[in-house]
């Protein structure tokens, strides 16, 4: 049996999905003979690849070299166009959702049309294959209208965060097609129970397709070690997007600081993005002589867990204002690290008084200080917690376990 799995740009490391996927990878070629990785974009260096697997490059060159009769084409020419409008006739007043809309479109029909060609090519026989689709975009779309002609094509997706939670991520909120995309999977996977939560009050009638289905990280092989020299070490690691609303920990570290003047802080945060530089400097200036900040920028999954390993961390903050599970927060409770967090999305699964503290979901920075200052002066609780923290991924977020089912139940999909 083969599966096609799409993502971004995995296995090429242009962006951090490697961090999810390298792991998952390797339990579904376990499960499958043959697995096709299809990337949207090739972009930075191909990672290794394990036996029975190869990468199709034909679906980002096609998406690469679009030309403006196609755009034209793939939009106006097009009544799925026009039938979105009918239904939500408000976007004309939104340029902004009019142009995600018109990309949206190209890219599903583009998809659409890879998926035609491909079995065109390779003669395979719909019933012996399965879409996966990483995340639920275009991509997921585009081969579910493929069934319009195909209908033994089985089509599977994740969901995580910035592709389910439109308010967050997106003004006006409005996702291109949902519904009509719901109606074209047949499951979908979202990371959390908050996800599935989130999908059954949205979207009610596809109740029957959705299924959570957890991610994991491996088992590091050590605990990372608190401090023993009375500096309060805080660590954080995102991409720097608004929504991470790195400004704000910045903010709730001030507060703490100024509150314990005697007090040393260390922060450092880990991931890029636009404003690093800027937000470097805005720690740097407001930060009281007794704390320092250090934003390094992207780190490989492999340095990451060796700074866990060799340096103290007493705890993990995260201020998101929305999140799926995440990937960062799953690391750092693996290698027994106390987590503070805003109780939005995912968080509120993984972060307990078991092994951390849950923020308001809105909170101000005087209220991230405090919160830091009551995490650090319990000592007790603290070592307590760090021991939650393992022992929740052991129960919740242990990759090779959560990953294997996952792989046989995409298999037991393609079977039904």
């Amino acid at each position: 049996m083969i599966l096609l799995l799409f993502a971004a740009s995995y296995p090429y490391d242009a962006s951090a999905e490697q961090t999810f996927l390298e792991i998952e990878l390797h339990h579904l070629r376990q499960v499958f003979e043959h697995v096709i990785l299809v990337p949207r974009k090739f972009a930075g260096n191909l990672l290794p690849l394990p036996d029975g697997v190869e990468v199709d490059e034909s679906y980002a060159s096609l998406l690469e070299e679009i030309d403006p009769l196609t755009v034209v084409k793939k939009t106006f020419f097009s009544p799925l166009l026009y039938n979105e409008i009918a239904s939500f006739p408000r976007l004309l007043l939104y340029p902004q959702a009019g142009k995600r809309l018109l990309a949206f479109l190209i890219g599903a029909q583009l998809t659409r049309d890879w998926v035609v060609d491909w079995f065109a090519r390779s003669g395979t026989n719909p019933k012996e294959c399965i879409f996966y689709t990483y995340w639920f975009d275009q991509g997921a779309y585009g081969i579910g209208l493929t069934k319009q002609t195909c209908s033994d094509l089985k089509l599977v997706s994740r969901v995580h965060g910035y592709d389910l939670y439109e308010e967050f991520y997106y003004r006006p909120p409005y996702w291109p097609r949902r519904r009509a995309a719901l109606a074209l999977v047949d499951r979908l996977f979202p990371d959390s129970e908050a996800g599935l939560a989130y999908l059954n009050d949205r979207y009610p009638e596809f109740d029957s397709i959705y299924e959570p289905a957890l991610l994991g990280v491996p088992d590091p092989g050590f605990a990372a070690p608190a401090s023993t020299d009375d500096v309060f070490r805080i660590v954080s690691c995102s991409m720097l997007e608004p929504v991470k609303r790195i400004d704000l920990l910045i903010e709730g570290i001030v507060h703490a600081a100024k509150a314990r003047p005697d007090q040393r802080f260390e922060w450092r945060h880990f991931g890029n993005g636009k404003g690093r530089a800027e937000l470097q400097e805005l720690a740097n200036h407001i930060f009281p002589p007794n704390a320092s900040a250090d934003l390094p920028g992207y780190s490989t999954k492999a340095n990451l867990m060796h700074y866990y390993e060799q340096n103290p961390v007493d705890v993990f903050v995260n201020v998101s204002a929305t999140e799926g599970t995440p990937v960062a927060v799953m690391e750092a409770v693996s290698c027994g690290i106390p987590v503070i967090a805003t109780s939005v999305g995912g968080n509120v699964e993984i972060v307990s008084e078991r092994n951390g503290l849950l923020l308001d979901p809105d909170p101000t920075p005087d209220q991230i200080g405090q919160t830091l200052m009551a995490f650090w002066d319990d000592k007790n609780a603290a070592r307590l917690k760090r021991q939650g923290s393992f022992k929740v991924w052991q129960e919740r977020y242990n990759a090779d376990a959560n990953f294997r089912a996952f792989a046989e139940k995409l298999k037991s999909i393609r079977q039904s």
